[in-house]
């Protein structure tokens, strides 16, 4: 097929009445989601995987593009009217769109970052169909080692620059990894790390380790907090002269060239695994800051400050999805998400995609299109009760999103014992998430897990080491070597350059302090949690790599690589306890540990807080338990509604008519909607027969 007939097949395929209204509950999914703070992007695609079984390939991808992209000028809304950034890609509108809510013109702001993400949008569309062309012409240049290099590098960028420091990164990627070769080997058909379990014969579904690693660990955080998602702020939006909304769509057209550069700034970091997302707005931002003939107007409430980041926001995800589709590596969290939305469709990224497969590479495109004009539109409509979504208490979603995602699970596969995972996996997301881990890392590494192993396997079989004597390959391996590097490098720059500016004493005198702290601590480990989860590491680990060890060469070899690699990491992370020299690597000064592991110097008020805090959180784990247990005995019919009662009542207290509505919806979406409409077939429980 020609690339422009591809072009117009892929938009014909969007006109279909089931496909429209597909990506409009995607659009409106996404815009209500992206309002509340915490949330984001992931949740939400990760909850909308299970709904993708069933679907062709066009329905699907309407439907995820749309909630993808549609999130981003939602995120917005919340920064600019509540100081309080929805996705985190938001984060740099705050600082002047907030400061315009602040003199009244929150309706000119809002116009501005309606205007600039559609914008955007279209210029990242023109960059995702422009270099589609390229694409197939590197794809044919690409070998086995080539492959198996940049998912490495896909994984270690991802994972380095959303943790806490090098060994934690680099364990996070590693453990999504391990994750990913359990089951049965695609090469050899042996079985491995399943432990006869007939539900671990076909490895962890990716429905269940996405739910259970971003939304359930998010759900026992919220629950946890007990407090508004965003603290109250003036929600009216002004309709005097020079703060509507159509003036802000004025300012917008009035900076063409800010715009496009702010555009262009977001394609470029959107093609780099892990330098996109939140990393690509600031950088908008801070360009916008040093080419302005008025910089000292940022901070302020300018215009410009709001059509940078804004601009950037939705180009950045449109060239994301170029090595996604092109090379199966995803750049961000988001499209990693689609990775495996793509699985369950049936559709293989790489070059499949774009030969035989080449209109749904535009169908992906069209509803990025579509959908950043759409989703700007309704959000502009919708922003002041959107916003008010953020004043609810954080608890209050948290029965819905357990429902959801116990519902998701079992559709997906069909095992209670997989749904019970995705508690497991949310404990672990928890713990990680809050000492420091990278939850990015870690499910780039489980998607990533099958280009790795088979490319690892053909590469040992086609040449082994042999493949160091090519150049691209010595040049990507040169490239991961650079990122491992890079932090300690910028620190002695840092360093070097804060005693040429004359503050040579100051820098001395702080060195002085890191080693009498570090000399201090030396003799002990940091935190009695750390040094239980540093344990652990180094004991699953070693298991992993002793039960690897058992398995014929042909099936052992990957998961053998990666187990001893993990095994080294685990206990340098073990070491940096112990090891004040190490500590750089393992656990640097700032690493964001759990709640209620109170540091020297804490007030005994504070100290209380955390304890209780502590407490929230094994209940809302208790609470997630007892709901697997409940299905397990009476079933979905009756388990769920009980649930939203007894947690209405009990758990977070809000009244009889609360309860019983939250009840009698979702005993609606259960058994009239699920079973009987749709025809899911729900496990009925062990008390009436499963």
């Amino acid at each position: 097929m020609s690339y422009a007939a591809a072009m117009a097949a892929g938009l014909q395929a969007l006109l279909s009445p089931s496909v429209i209204a597909l990506l409009v509950v995607g659009m409106l999914a996404g815009t209500f989601v992206g309002v509340i703070p915490g949330l984001g992007g992931a949740v939400l695609l990760t909850m909308l995987l299970p709904f993708l079984y069933g679907m062709n390939v066009t329905q699907g991808l309407a439907l995820m593009v749309a909630a993808h992209a549609s999130i981003y000028f939602a995120g917005s809304i919340t920064a600019i009217l509540l100081n309080t950034p929805g996705a985190p890609e938001s984060a740099p509108t705050t600082i002047d769109g907030y400061a315009m809510t602040r003199q009244g013109k929150a309706a000119r702001a809002l116009g501005i970052s309606a205007a600039a993400t559609t914008l955007g949008g279209w210029i990242g569309f023109v960059a995702l169909i422009g270099v589609i062309p390229l694409m197939l012409q590197l794809i044919t240049v690409l070998k086995p080692p080539e492959f198996l290099l940049l998912a490495i590098l896909a994984v270690v960028l991802v994972s380095q620059l959303h943790s806490g420091s090098l060994t934690k990164g680099l364990l996070s990627g590693a453990f999504g990894f391990m994750m990913a070769f359990v089951g049965y080997d695609p090469i050899t058909g042996v079985q491995r790390f399943s432990f006869n379990l007939l539900s671990l014969y076909n490895g962890f579904n990716i429905v269940v380790v996405a739910l259970g690693l971003f939304a359930m660990s998010e759900m026992f955080s919220l629950y946890a907090a007990r407090r508004a998602l965003a603290e109250g702020a003036t929600l009216s939006l002004s309709q005097q002269p020079g703060a509507r909304v159509l003036d802000g769509v004025r300012d917008v057209f009035t900076h063409p060239w800010l715009v496009l550069r702010s555009a262009a700034v977001g394609v470029l970091v959107g093609v780099v695994p892990g330098v996109g997302g939140i990393a690509g707005n600031f950088i908008s931002y801070g360009q916008a800051v040093r080419t302005s003939r008025h910089p000292e107007r940022f901070g302020t409430g300018t215009p410009e400050g709001i059509i940078a980041p804004e601009s950037s926001s939705l180009s950045k995800e449109a060239s994301s999805f170029i090595p996604t589709l092109a090379l199966g590596i995803p750049s961000t969290v988001g499209t990693a998400v689609m990775l495996g939305a793509l699985q369950i469709l049936g559709v293989a990224p790489g070059p499949s995609m774009l030969t035989t497969n080449l209109p749904f590479v535009f169908t992906i495109a069209w509803t990025l299109a579509i959908t950043s004009l759409l989703a700007s539109v309704i959000g502009l409509a919708l922003a002041p009760w959107l916003a008010r979504i953020t004043l609810l208490p954080g608890p209050v979603l948290v029965p819905f999103v357990y429902v959801l995602a116990m519902l998701g699970a079992y559709a997906a596969t069909t095992d209670l014992l997989e749904v019970a995972a995705v508690i497991g996996f949310g404990i672990v997301g928890l713990l990680m998430q809050r000492l420091g881990y990278s939850l990015p890392g870690a499910i780039i590494g489980f998607i990533l897990g099958g280009v790795v192993q088979n490319n690892l396997y053909l590469t040992e079989r086609l040449g082994g080491w042999r493949f160091v004597t090519q150049p691209l390959a010595d040049v990507l391996v040169l490239v991961i070597l650079i990122v491992l590097v890079a932090p300690f490098l910028q620190r002695r720059l840092q360093r070097r350059r804060t005693m040429r500016d004359g503050e040579a004493l100051a820098a001395t005198t702080a060195a002085a302090a890191t080693a009498v702290s570090e000399k201090n601590i030396a003799p002990g480990p940091l935190s009695t949690l750390e040094l239980i989860v540093d344990l652990v590491w180094v004991a699953f680990t070693a298991a992993y790599t002793i039960a690897a060890w058992g398995y014929p060469p042909a099936a052992g070899l990957v998961p053998l690589s990666f187990g001893i690699a993990a095994l080294t990491l685990a206990c340098l992370q073990l070491a940096g306890h112990f090891i004040a020299p190490l500590r750089r690597l393992t656990h640097p000064p700032r690493s964001r540990l759990i709640s209620g592991i109170v540091p020297a110097g804490r007030h005994s008020g504070e100290s209380a807080a955390n304890a209780a805090a502590d407490r929230r959180l094994l209940a809302a784990i208790a609470w997630a338990v007892a709901l697997v247990g409940a299905i397990y005995l009476v079933g979905y019919a009756i388990a769920l509604p009980a649930f939203m009662l007894a947690y209405f009542l009990f758990g977070y207290p809000s009244g009889w008519k609360t309860a019983a509505g939250s009840a009698i919806a979702i005993w609606l979406l259960t058994y009239p909607v699920l079973e009987l409409g749709l025809g899911v077939n729900l496990f009925g429980g062990v008390v009436f027969g499963g």
